[in-house]
């Protein structure tokens, strides 16, 4: 695969769909803009399944970070998060034979651990986890500045992963507070101090990509600048917290597709991509498991407010770009 085929994962995965009143629109485009600006001017979605691939190899552990929302709001999460850090924990098993661990509230577990089956990888213990592929390990992060630093150390400790990949997963803006995408607080009572782990990768030299589609979430410091300039709240929402890539899209859930297709192209193992019956499956588990709609705030089959349908034809067209880009075709005329 070459890296044309990134340029058209990237622009899949970075339409606006948002509904005509309350929530920002338009601004997809420019913060995507803003992030590729930053990077070299190349596809994002590229620049993170390169660096995957250049720093994760066989039994090498990657730490996959998710869980956006709080209480009482979404009291177990969203949908929007789990169900992509769930294709890049497969995508990384399947293309690299990386061993991902699954990190989040202890409140968001319910539907990481739905996503995570649904898309066909089982939720092992340690000891089967340490000799097989094809499953993962949970870990509950605590709340807390304090316990999230003990935390932080212990599992670098334990594990020395070689990538930290951030899905949905907000930072703390510039106040040293955590914000909603509309610029409610949220304190570090309430939130898993996930930037710690990017500040705990950052000092040991471990690969960091971020995820997200809104600019509050771990990565987003890439470009805080600009969302200032682009959010509606962006001077109190935007992170300052940066990643190595940043991969900003549409939806978070799809950037975490987009680095699966990428990762399959690159690899030029199709299956690294997961399919429309994974998709469907991995929904329906993460909503029973209690995690709700972020924007219609329900427990319904959505994701940011758009249907199973569109995360179907999502799925369906990423796959259709990524198994075309590995076939060689001979047309004479």
């Amino acid at each position: 695969m070459d890296i044309i085929t990134c340029e058209y994962i990237d622009r899949l995965v970075n339409v606006e769909m948002r509904p005509g009143k309350g929530m920002p629109r338009g601004v997809t485009h420019r913060m995507y803009d803003a992030a590729r600006a930053a990077q070299g001017d190349k596809p994002l979605t590229f620049l993170a399944a390169d660096a995957l691939k250049s720093r994760v190899g066989n039994g090498d552990h990657v730490l996959v970070i998710t869980g956006a929302g709080a209480p009482p709001h979404l009291p177990k999460g969203e949908t929007d998060g789990p169900m992509g850090a769930a294709a890049v924990a497969r995508a990384i098993d399947i293309a690299l034979g990386g061993k991902p661990i699954m990190i989040s509230e202890a409140r968001n577990m319910g539907p990481v651990r739905g996503s995570v089956e649904g898309i066909g990888l089982a939720i092992a213990d340690d000891a089967v986890f340490k000799v097989r592929g094809g499953v993962t390990i949970a870990r509950e992060m605590p709340l807390g500045l304090e316990a999230g630093a003990s935390f932080a150390e212990a599992i670098f400790t334990e594990f020395s992963p070689k990538a930290l990949v951030f899905v949905e997963k907000v930072g703390p803006g510039i106040s040293g507070n955590f914000h909603s995408l509309m610029g409610t607080v949220r304190s570090f009572d309430q939130i898993a101090c996930a930037h710690l782990l990017a500040a705990e990768a950052k000092k040991r030299g471990v690969l960091t990509i971020g995820i997200g589609d809104g600019g509050n979430e771990i990565g987003f410091g890439k470009i805080r600048d600009a969302i200032v300039e682009i959010q509606p709240h962006g001077a109190k929402v935007g992170t300052v917290v940066d990643t190595d890539v940043l991969i900003s899209t549409a939806v978070s859930n799809w950037g975490g597709y987009g680095l699966a297709a990428a990762l399959a192209g690159l690899t030029g193992n199709a299956d690294a991509l997961h399919n429309v019956d994974d998709e469907m499956r991995m929904l329906n588990q993460c909503v029973a498991a209690g995690a709700m709609d972020g924007l219609v705030v329900r427990m319904v089959p959505m994701v940011d407010g758009t249907s199973r349908e569109v995360q179907a034809a999502i799925v369906t067209m990423l796959s259709e770009v990524v198994k075309n880009s590995l076939k060689t075709v001979a047309r004479n005329f």
